[in-house]
């Protein structure tokens, strides 16, 4: 079985293994299956200001890369253009998650 626990034979310590896994299996029913993706509710917002980062960079080298190539009267929006739009948000979710670390490390 999956949910069988190997006690000690110690009272003491079968009681605080027995509410070290109580307590995990709460908290594991309290994430849901998002939180097992984006994490604890105290880093979903660094969680997601990551991935924002992570996809606008791919989005930036991809849509580069496919443009590369092409005529610039066949393209909609130059990559220069391009980047000035998803830079600042790339810096902004940058901005967020150094100025998150720091306002928690302030007394």
């Amino acid at each position: 079985m999956a949910n069988q626990i190997n006690l000690p034979k110690d009272k003491e310590l079968a009681k605080q293994v027995l509410e070290n896994h109580n307590e995990l299996e709460r908290e594991r029913v309290q994430q849901g299956h998002l939180g097992k993706i984006w994490g604890s509710s105290s880093s979903i917002p660094n969680n997601i200001a990551a991935l924002a980062i992570i996809v606008l960079i791919l989005t930036g080298i991809l849509y580069t890369y496919c443009t590369m190539n092409l005529a610039p009267e066949k393209i909609s929006l130059p990559i220069k253009d391009f980047w000035a739009i998803i830079t600042p948000l790339i810096t902004l979710s940058i901005g967020y998650l150094f100025g998150d670390n720091t306002k928690k490390n302030v007394p």
